[in-house]
């Protein structure tokens, strides 16, 4: 095996871990046990259980964006992408519930992290302007948008929406109206009478 594939596979055992047991009750022993090894072999690769953290946070980000690029990518309209961006947003956010709650309410979340996600959001931002470029060329959204506009409302209303349902109503990915999001997206609040 790799070293870059061990250190996946440290990651994603940390992240389990830290889902179930939090910053401040998980230990290198647990991530070390969940990965399969040694906890001497989980220190070859990260000299703290903060660096750790922060790099499974980074690894994460990663992920999400080759997600959200696959998503994208995806042959179908530009409804139906945007569809498929929400409900994966929907269970993004269900799915990592507990380490967003844990980093927003510990000392763990520094400068540094928060640097990370704003990055990812940057890089999530030019995904999804590429496809709003690539549906303007098609037809399926107006000439005179501006593209950068555009992502920066696809990606706000569907976190917002999301983040909202999820973790502030509690509801299930699938209790999301992604149908209305689409439509307030692609239609607009406009009404050309007025």
């Amino acid at each position: 095996m790799t070293k870059e594939r061990k250190k996946a596979e440290i990651l994603q055992a940390a992240s389990k871990v830290f889902y179930i047991k939090g910053f401040e009750g998980t230990k290198m022993d647990d991530v070390a046990k969940e990965a399969g090894i040694g906890k001497g072999t989980v220190y070859e690769y990260f000299d703290s259980k903060k660096q750790l953290f922060e790099e499974m946070a980074v690894y994460n980000c990663e992920e999400h964006g080759r997600n959200i690029q696959d998503i994208l990518e995806k042959d179908g309209s530009f409804k139906e992408k945007i569809r498929a961006l929400a409900k994966y947003q929907a269970e993004l956010v269900r799915e990592h519930m507990p380490i967003a709650r844990m980093m927003s309410c510990s000392k763990i979340m520094a400068r540094e992290m928060g640097a990370i996600f704003i990055e990812q959001n940057i890089r999530v931002g030019e995904i999804i302007k590429k496809q709003v470029v690539q549906a303007i060329d098609q037809g399926e959204v107006r000439a005179d948008i501006d593209p950068e506009f555009a992502s920066v409302a696809i990606m706000g209303t569907i976190m917002q929406h999301c983040g909202k349902k999820v973790i502030f109503a509690e509801a299930m990915p699938e209790e999301a109206d992604y149908d209305k999001i689409v439509q307030v997206l692609i239609l607009g609040i406009g009404n050309e009478a007025g």
